[in-house]
């Protein structure tokens, strides 16, 4: 369904921010080039560095924290005018760290990332990936579920290729919290990094062959032990619903953030801030006269008074420096009706902030 060989390995998580940590603790793991697990990071003849965009999600910056490198080991790839990662700015950064003695591992690209929802060019990441010797870990969050549609599958083209691959499947794909995957490309090095077995957890065929245990354990694929029951509500709704379904619900989804592309492009009073390639849409109230600082206040409480108001509840952020009203659409019950009260009570509450605090700056 997503390109991965039936040999991968996975392992249902809470989230995309434990799956992440995962695949780049199978990948520290595999690239270090010695017996990490028992000697420790102390004894690493180099300095391990990983890169990914500046729009990569900040788990990837934990994740790394977490697993001893230090903030400093991940390098931030500026940005294309697509806020992809820039593929000449990534190869100079990985030909400057071999260069200062450094150990290059691996390369994060991102398949849909929270701010834009921008997808790296993952074929090429792969490319230099395996021209580098480098593991390719994708941040698929939600975008990885574009490989649903027949009709925009291709934009996650090369996500096949990576060697570890984490998604949620509480974001598209419409399931309650908390659950995400880890999909590992090797399962053998997916459980090398993690398998730890005790002699009250040993597990195997009993000395007459008559005891089970030829099932993997899931502690061996990742830090936890105890763990809840995910998989059941991920078997029973791709059971009810299947596959194909999920594919319509995702490509509506799609079709709904093209049309409020439509209507922000349409409104005289709004400006797109980043093209969106999929689900998420970013937009930004303007009125002449008003510099970028009172825009920035107005559209944040733009915000504010949408969720107060009971409207609607899109988020904020920043975008090349400037705070913009950010919608990701990911709910199957969604209409354009939605879309077009946003956009209308987006507008009549940045008219009346403007009109109420900056009467000065209205145009005559």
């Amino acid at each position: 369904m997503l390109g991965f060989p039936a040999s991968a390995s996975g392992v249902l998580t809470s989230g995309c921010s434990a799956a992440n940590l995962i695949g780049l603790a199978v990948a520290r793991h595999t690239k270090a080039g010695y017996d990490l697990r028992r000697q420790g990071l102390r004894a690493a003849p180099h300095k391990m560095v990983l890169y990914a965009s500046l729009e990569i999600h900040a788990s990837i910056q934990k994740a790394v924290e977490l697993l001893g490198l230090g903030s400093d080991a991940l390098r931030y790839v500026p940005l294309n005018d697509d806020f992809q990662i820039d593929l000449e700015a990534l190869q100079a950064a990985i030909s400057r760290d071999r260069r200062d003695g450094h150990l290059p591992f691996c390369v994060v690209g991102a398949a849909g990332t929270t701010n834009t929802g921008a997808i790296d060019d993952l074929q090429a990441l792969a490319d230099i990936c395996q021209r580098e010797g480098l593991w390719l870990h994708v941040d698929g969050a939600f975008g990885a579920w574009a490989a649903l549609v027949p009709g925009e599958r291709h934009r996650v083209s090369g996500m096949e290729r990576a060697d570890s691959l984490a998604l949620d499947l509480h974001k598209w794909m419409y399931m309650p919290y908390e659950i995400g995957c880890i999909l590992v490309r090797h399962a053998d090095e997916h459980r090398k990094a993690f398998s730890l077995t005790p002699a009250y957890l040993a597990h195997g065929e009993g000395e007459l062959g008559l005891t089970g245990g030829d099932l993997p354990w899931f502690s061996d694929y990742s830090f936890q032990l105890s763990r809840g029951f995910r998989a059941l509500k991920a078997w029973m709704s791709l059971k009810e619903h299947g596959a194909l379904k999920y594919g319509r619900l995702i490509q509506q989804n799609i079709e709904q953030a093209r049309y409020l592309v439509e209507r922000i492009e349409a409104a005289p009073e709004l400006e797109l801030a980043a093209p969106a390639p999929l689900n998420a849409v970013c937009f930004r109230y303007t009125r002449p006269g008003l510099d970028d600082a009172r825009l920035d206040k107005v559209n944040k409480q733009i915000e504010v008074e949408l969720q107060e108001e009971g409207i609607a509840v899109p988020s904020s952020t920043t975008i090349a420096g400037r705070c913009v009203l950010h919608v990701t659409i990911t709910n199957h019950r969604s209409r354009r009706e939605d879309l077009d009260v946003l956009i209308q009570e987006a507008i009549r509450i940045g008219n009346a902030l403007t009109e109420a605090y900056f009467p000065q700056e209205q145009p005559a």
